[in-house]
């Protein structure tokens, strides 16, 4: 946000910004080697950490996200409970007669959401399984926010199977269950 600003910054506060945002930069390359330490040093969050990003489409940030506010997934006994953890199932709008149109309910993390949305993106081209979920809805004509949302939803699911089975992603796996 500040770099946008530098250049119809006065001379005078230029200077200034440039500090703060090398502080800034400094800050988070601090944060983001003390998360990598943290996860490093641990056994569990480490195997599980190498489980999630055998995942394609899952990386570094998304992993550490994962573990953060999931951790190792044993408090779910399946991976739909994971999804209306986070928020990602779908929200039915029904009354009598009346059926409107289903949403996401967006109970759940808001920041895991918004930390599956980029990977998501990526998955669509580099993920089979995803990729193939994509093309069915495309071809359904669902693709857009809905395929993007199906993307978040199918690669927690690909997450959650990962950590509870402990085997590292196949897709020739993945495409039996």
């Amino acid at each position: 946000m500040h770099e946008n600003r530098q250049s119809v910054a006065d001379a005078i506060v230029q200077s200034s910004l440039i500090e703060i945002i090398d502080v800034l930069k400094q800050q988070i390359q601090t944060t983001k080697e003390k998360i990598r330490n943290h996860i490093n040093s641990d056994p569990d969050l480490k195997k599980n950490k190498a489980l999630l990003e055998s995942i394609p489409g899952i990386g570094e940030i998304l992993s550490a996200s994962l573990l953060a506010y999931i951790g190792n997934m044993s408090k779910f006994s399946n991976s739909k409970e994971v999804v209306a953890y986070v928020g990602l199932n779908p929200k039915l709008h029904e009354s009598g007669l009346f059926k409107g149109r289903s949403r996401l309910s967006k109970r759940g993390h808001t920041e895991l959401r918004k930390a599956l949305y980029m990977p998501a993106l990526s998955a669509i081209s580099c993920n089979p399984i995803i990729k193939a979920q994509w093309q069915r809805l495309v071809s359904r004509h669902k693709g857009g926010k809905v395929g993007i949302c199906a993307a978040m939803r199918k690669l927690l699911q690909l997450a959650y199977g990962v950590l509870k089975s402990g085997i590292p992603f196949d897709e020739n796996i993945a495409l039996v269950s």
